[in-house]
C-alpha cells in the first residue's frame, strides 16, 4: 500500500513513441525547470526523432519535481527522463518513486510508456554525496563534466534542492574562471563524438538503400540562362535563389509526369496527390535533413521562396515539424555553391528519386544563328532513381 500511495503522488515523464519506426529520442530542450508549476497540455520538453522535433505535452498538472536527463542526450523510447509531482511530497518519496520506475519494464499509468531499466535513482547515497545534497543525476553529471563540486553549490529549489538554474550558473562561473591557457589545453584533449539521432537514422537508411535498392543515374547538361535572368529580375526581400527555381521546376515536372510522383516501401507503391519536393539541408550539428515544400507547383513563387527559406533555417537548427515532412517522391540536393560540378545523391526510401545539382559554369554552346560557339551558363543535373519502380525511359 505504501508504494501505491507514493505512486499516486507522481507522474512519470518518459521518451514517448511517435511512430512505429521510432526507437530513440534526443532531448532538445526542457521548457520548464525543476520546481516550476506545469499545467496539463503545456509543452514540457522538445524531443527529436530521426526527422523532426516534437513537443511532448504534460499529461497532468503539478510541479516538475526532477529532471533526470539533460538536454542533448539520446535515449531509448520509454526511458524515464523526469517526474511531475501532483501535490506536496517528500524527497524520500520522490526517490522511492524513481526507484520503483527504474525497476520495472513498463509503467501501468496514464502515459503507458515503457521505462528504461537504467534510469537512475535520485538519492544522495546512491551517487556518493552527503545526504544533505539533493540533486538529480543528470545535473550531477553536468557538474562533473564541468569540474564543479556539487557540495559547493547552494540549491535554490524546494528543500535546498540543486536545480537546473543553479547548475547552469555554476558551470558558467567555472568556465569563465578558467584562464585562456587552461581552456585551450582542455579543448585539445582528443575525444570521440557519437552520431546524433538524425545521423544514425540517416546512416541506417542509406546503408540499407545502398545494399538493397538498384539505383541508376541519368545525367544531363542544361542551360541556366533563363533561370539566372529570372532570379536577377525577380524582386523578393532577401533575394530569390536558383535552388528555389529548381524546386519550382521539379514540382512542375512531377505534375506533368504523375506516374513518377510516388513512394515505394518495398512492397506497395503509393501515389502522391500533390507535387511535393524535398530539399537536402546540412544542419548545424553535421546531420542532413530534407524539409518538403508541399504543392510547390501551385504556390506563388515569392510565397514559395519565403516558405523554403523558413524551412531551410528550421532544418539547419534541427527544428523541423510535421508540416515540413509531407510525403515526397524526390529530394533535390544542390552542391553547386560549393564548386561541385556534378555528383550522385542517394535515394532515401520510401522516396524513389533524388536530383543532384552542380555549379553553373560558362561552357561553349553551338549557336545556329551565328554559326559559332557561344558562352552559355550551364550546369549538370544527375537524377538518381529506384529501378524497381522507375525504368530508364521514365527517368529520362
Amino acid at each position: 500500500m505504501r508504494e501505491e500511495a507514493v505512486s499516486k503522488k507522481f507522474e512519470a515523464v518518459t521518451i514517448p513513441k511517435w511512430g512505429i519506426e521510432m526507437t530513440h529520442g534526443r532531448l532538445v530542450e526542457w521548457r520548464f525547470s525543476e520546481g516550476q508549476t506545469v499545467n496539463a497540455g503545456d509543452e514540457l520538453v522538445d524531443i527529436e526523432t530521426d526527422k523532426i522535433v516534437n513537443s511532448f505535452e504534460a499529461r497532468v498538472s503539478g510541479t516538475l519535481a526532477t529532471i533526470l536527463v539533460p538536454e542533448g542526450e539520446e535515449l531509448p523510447v520509454g526511458t524515464l527522463i523526469g517526474v511531475i509531482a501532483l501535490g506536496e511530497y517528500r524527497e524520500d518519496e520522490l526517490a522511492q518513486y524513481i526507484a520503483s520506475q527504474s525497476g520495472c519494464s513498463s509503467l501501468e499509468g496514464r502515459n503507458g510508456n515503457q521505462h528504461d531499466s537504467d534510469a537512475k535513482v535520485d538519492s544522495s547515497e546512491s551517487i556518493g554525496l552527503p545526504s544533505s545534497i539533493k540533486i538529480a543525476p543528470a545535473l550531477r553529471r553536468k557538474l562533473e563534466s564541468a569540474g564543479v563540486d556539487p557540495t559547493t553549490i547552494i540549491g535554490s529549489g524546494p528543500g535546498g534542492r540543486i536545480v537546473k538554474e543553479d547548475v547552469d550558473r555554476a558551470v558558467m562561473v567555472a568556465s569563465t574562471s578558467l584562464s585562456d591557457e587552461h581552456a585551450v589545453a582542455d579543448r585539445v584533449q582528443p575525444i570521440g563524438r557519437g552520431l546524433s539521432a538524425s545521423q544514425k537514422r540517416v546512416a541506417e537508411s542509406l546503408s540499407r538503400a545502398q545494399a538493397t535498392i538498384p539505383i541508376y543515374f541519368l545525367r544531363r547538361r542544361v542551360s541556366m540562362r533563363q533561370a539566372v535572368t529570372y532570379v536577377s529580375d525577380t524582386s523578393i526581400e532577401g533575394g530569390a535563389t536558383l535552388t528555389a527555381v529548381m524546386v519550382k521546376a521539379v514540382a512542375r515536372a512531377l505534375s506533368e509526369h504523375q506516374s513518377l510522383n510516388i513512394q515505394f516501401d518495398g512492397d506497395v507503391v503509393t501515389p502522391i496527390d500533390t507535387a511535393n519536393v524535398g530539399v537536402a539541408v546540412a544542419r548545424y550539428d553535421g546531420a542532413v535533413s530534407a524539409p518538403v515544400t508541399a504543392g510547390a507547383d501551385c504556390l506563388d513563387f515569392c510565397a514559395m521562396v519565403d516558405q523554403l527559406r523558413a524551412q531551410i533555417e528550421r532544418a539547419r537548427a534541427g527544428r523541423l515539424t510535421d508540416s515540413d515532412m509531407a510525403a515526397a517522391a524526390i529530394t533535390l540536393s544542390n552542391l553547386g555553391m560549393f564548386g561541385v560540378d556534378d555528383f550522385t545523391a542517394m535515394v532515401t526510401p520510401p522516396q524513389v528519386m533524388a536530383l543532384s545539382v552542380g555549379q553553373i559554369t560558362q561552357q561553349p554552346l553551338w549557336d545556329e544563328t551565328s554559326a559559332a560557339f557561344m558562352p552559355e551558363p550551364m550546369l549538370t543535373l544527375t537524377l538518381s532513381a529506384d529501378h524497381r519502380v522507375i525504368n530508364g525511359a521514365e527517368g529520362a
